[in-house]
């Protein structure tokens, strides 16, 4: 099994972060005063970026075959819906993943700078999965699957617990609380699939699915 830590710089993400701010914030170039919001942005950034450190860690694993909702990972059973739609034969790989972002703590600032400073976080978290993703594809053997994890595919969050066994948050400076939230507050983390053909995973909308037990005709349930 193969396992690795990458750091990111911020200032080789700024880019994509600051595209993702624009687009989180809807800042319309054209809007005088949507141009100072973005002054006020930009000048939130040299407080958000003082002491921060972006970090990733992932693991590979075989791939095995899916019981049910149910698949097992490094002797970990975990719990999704749509594990249910996956085809074993198409999988080729496993991997488990966290992004984290650690800062130095923060002198109290007024509502409007730490807004954007949220929201940075946010943009940064985003580029640096992006990142990670374009590292694990020149690893991976095969295709990469979207994400699944807490929040997504109808995984429930409690999920998150099962991941700090098979993967070691400590190593990112993050970790797993009992109640399976992340800190720092600013991490992401899943299981992504390595696949032989994409087309043959759940569908898109399955992403944001809640994992409502009611009614699910594609993962076969019903009322």
């Amino acid at each position: 099994m193969d396992e690795f830590c990458i750091c990111f710089s911020l200032a080789e993400l700024y880019g994509s972060a600051l595209s993702r701010l624009k687009t989180a914030c809807r800042f319309d170039p054209a809007k005088e005063m949507h141009a100072r919001m973005l002054d006020d942005a930009l000048a939130a950034h040299a407080d958000f970026a003082r002491g921060a450190e972006l970090a990733a860690a992932a693991r590979f694993f075989e791939p095995s075959a899916p019981q049910g909702t149910s698949l097992t990972v490094s002797g970990v059973a975990f719990s999704c819906a749509a594990f249910a739609q996956l085809d074993e034969r198409n999988l080729t790989g496993i991997i488990a993943y966290a992004v984290t972002l650690r800062r130095d703590a923060a002198p109290r600032r007024d509502t409007g700078r730490l807004f954007y400073e949220d929201v940075w976080g946010n943009a940064y978290i985003e580029a640096a999965l992006d990142a990670l993703r374009t590292e694990l594809a020149a690893r991976a053997d095969g295709v990469l699957s979207d994400s699944f994890g807490p929040g997504y595919y109808g995984m429930a969050p409690a999920e998150m617990k099962k991941l700090a066994r098979v993967l070691d948050f400590g190593k990112i400076g993050a970790e797993v609380l009992e109640n399976g939230i992340i800190r720092p507050q600013k991490s992401c983390a899943g299981i992504l699939f390595t696949v032989r053909n994409a087309a043959l995973m759940p569908a898109a909308l399955c992403r944001d699915c809640a994992g409502d037990r009611a009614v699910c005709a594609l993962c076969g349930r019903s009322r």
